[in-house]
């Protein structure tokens, strides 16, 4: 073979190689699956505001669209629609919104407009007493359920507030609790508690009833230091705020680490007391960055995408929010099979 023969066949070679690479790109390109586009100007985000004592509603983008709520009164009796430090907010399947007013020890209703609707509580223990509830959860069949954190202990009520079951006492035995602040709820309706002060998660059935337990007390990873905010992925997987150490770690069921989100300071991505969390139907997920006065929102691969908020008094802007809830348009969530 000739040398100029040898130049032809590499050229050759090396032609047919790269219209084999493009002719590869071009039919991966095309047989790659594109994420829908998700129109989150349907999904709302109401968040406790409660250093600034009101609920405000944004769209899921961030946006800001209204809010309701003033500052109550140094002592009892409170005048509806007032709020000393709200902690918990929650939407239930009417539409109608939840709040729990922890500062007044009581819990309030209110319509899609913010327009109040009843209140129940007092201060003290028992089944319609409350001492600084923190958060509060919508179950799908119309009731609610409400942390009541100093009296150690979870409460259901029905859509007109009235009791219908409490579990919980105070302690580190299984079942029992040491300030619960986190609540929420799997697809099969069983209940995730952040026991924040025993330093650990308990899951209970939709009766109440101890499941299991995982967590104890620690800096590293897969140890836990003040859980304070919990959610489940569509997976199983349990995602928990650690407002003491500045980060989101995620577990499978059994408490076994997956990975962790996040580190102390002031960046995207990054936390100064995460104090709750909420996954919308499409999984991604939102954070309330407690003492850097904003939120911020995370794909459903946990890779951060948006934040929103600054400290003031304005609407749009935040005084230490403490709680979130979700709600969201008809038909806007994807249809289970």
């Amino acid at each position: 073979m000739s040398e100029e023969t040898g130049r032809k066949e590499v050229v050759k070679s090396e032609t047919d190689e790269s219209t084999l690479d493009a002719a590869y790109v071009e039919t991966h390109l095309e047989e790659s699956p594109q994420k829908p586009e998700i129109d989150h100007s349907k999904l709302y985000v109401w968040i406790a505001d409660s250093g600034n004592d009101r609920i405000q509603k944004f769209d899921g983008n961030g946006k800001f669209i209204s809010q309701f709520g003033s500052s109550g009164g140094t002592r009892a009796p409170y005048n509806p629609g007032e709020f000393k430090t709200p902690s918990g907010v929650t939407v239930d399947v009417e539409g109608s919104i939840w709040v729990a007013d922890t500062g007044c020890h009581r819990i309030q209703k209110f319509d899609g407009d913010g327009d109040f609707i009843l209140e129940f509580g007092t201060e003290g223990w028992g089944q319609d007493k409350f001492y600084f509830p923190e958060n509060i959860v919508a179950e799908s069949m119309g009731t609610i359920l409400v942390v009541d954190t100093s009296n150690h202990s979870i409460k259901r009520y029905d859509d007109g507030g009235d009791f219908l079951l409490g579990f919980g006492f105070p302690g580190n035995f299984d079942g029992f609790m040491k300030f619960p602040t986190g609540i929420t709820l799997d697809k099969e309706g069983n209940i995730y508690v952040a026991d924040r002060d025993n330093q650990r998660i308990q899951i209970f059935n939709e009766d109440g009833q101890f499941i299991s337990k995982f967590g104890e007390y620690g800096f590293e990873e897969g140890r836990l230091n003040f859980p304070n905010g919990i959610s489940v992925q569509s997976d199983g997987s349990i995602i928990v705020a650690e407002k003491s150490q500045n980060r989101l770690q995620v577990f499978d069921r059994d408490g076994h680490l997956k990975r962790v989100i996040g580190e102390t300071g002031k960046r995207d991505g990054q936390f100064n007391c995460p104090s709750s969390l909420a996954i919308d139907p499409y999984g991604y997920l939102f954070v309330v960055d407690t003492i850097n006065h904003r939120i911020q929102k995370f794909d459903p691969e946990l890779n951060f995408i948006a934040k929103w908020g600054i400290i003031g008094k304005e609407g749009g802007q935040f005084k230490d929010p403490a709680g979130i809830g979700l709600s969201w348009e008809p038909d806007w969530a994807p249809s289970e099979n």
